[in-house]
């Protein structure tokens, strides 16, 4: 028996794999931008950061 704010199984199914593509997505663009994101500035931030010696 389903609970009365329960929705039907489809429905669930996609609501729960729009989310995991959102959240996959995002994941991928944050690696994205920390192994390559164009900045080419020496003195960015981000070569403090992931400098060689850490």
């Amino acid at each position: 028996m389903q609970h009365m704010l329960m929705g039907p199984l489809w429905g669930i199914v996609a609501v729960a794999s729009i989310a995991g593509v959102i959240t996959v997505g995002c994941f991928v663009a944050m690696f994205w931008m920390i192994f390559r994101p164009g900045e080419k500035d020496p003195h960015h931030a981000k070569y403090d950061i992931l400098r060689p010696d850490r």
